[in-house]
């Protein structure tokens, strides 16, 4: 059974809704919209369900995404490259839902202003929002936690000695990024017995920003 973004079940590829994003260049809000218009649109039905996860038939996905989306996530306007939010996201390594947030409150957080429109899609300077987003992670981690880079890397700690290594005030820290940021917090390297090596932790702790940002546990490349 699928357990993954991607899976063959019943010799045909099925995928969830973030590797169609991914693997077809579609922004997170257009998926949900051609979703939602499904009775309209001619949206391939589900091919497997658990839960409320849900996977579609990848071909039937390629070619409905060929017939529907129109607009790029790359412009050239003026002789400057622009990019789509979906591309920007990939780009910066997060999730869209959280870009989308943060340009919303980008009175706030001076989240760059789109240069150009095309249709529905909104495009960004790269350079400008890369810059920003670097200033905005270097004031985060400047509220970060410090680290205890003492002890044998290889020493299995529970998670009460996992908190203390990261200046966290209690284990129920852990816990709670363990279940409510999915894929944020290390997995243990002794799972029956939740224990994590110091090594782990230290790598953990050299590349935490946010609860938020995709793919932070897989080190992903940009």
């Amino acid at each position: 059974m699928p357990s993954s973004d991607r899976h063959t079940r019943d010799g045909r590829t099925v995928i969830n809704r973030a590797e169609m994003c991914r693997t077809f260049g579609v922004s997170e809000s257009a998926a949900e919209r051609w979703w939602r218009g499904r009775d309209r649109n001619g949206h391939p039905p589900v091919a497997h369900q658990e839960g409320r996860r849900m996977w579609w038939d990848e071909d039937a996905l390629r070619v409905f995404v060929a017939e529907h989306d129109s607009e790029p996530d790359e412009v050239t306007v003026d002789g400057r490259a622009l990019l789509s939010r979906a591309a920007l996201a990939r780009r910066l390594n997060m999730r869209e839902q959280t870009l989308t947030d943060l340009y919303h409150r980008r009175a706030d957080n001076g989240h760059p202003e789109p240069v150009h429109r095309q249709g529905r899609r909104l495009y960004w300077d790269p350079e400008a929002v890369e810059s920003w987003d670097a200033a905005r992670q270097g004031a985060q981690r400047a509220t970060l936690t410090q680290v205890d880079r003492s002890g044998d890397p290889e020493e299995l700690l529970d998670m009460r000695e996992a908190a203390q290594v990261l200046g966290y005030r209690g284990p129920q820290t852990i816990t709670s990024y363990r279940s409510r940021n999915p894929g944020y917090f290390p997995d243990p390297d002794e799972p029956g017995e939740l224990r994590w090596r110091r090594r782990t932790l230290w790598e953990f702790a050299d590349r935490r920003s946010r609860p938020g940002r995709a793919g932070h546990d897989r080190s992903a490349p940009r």
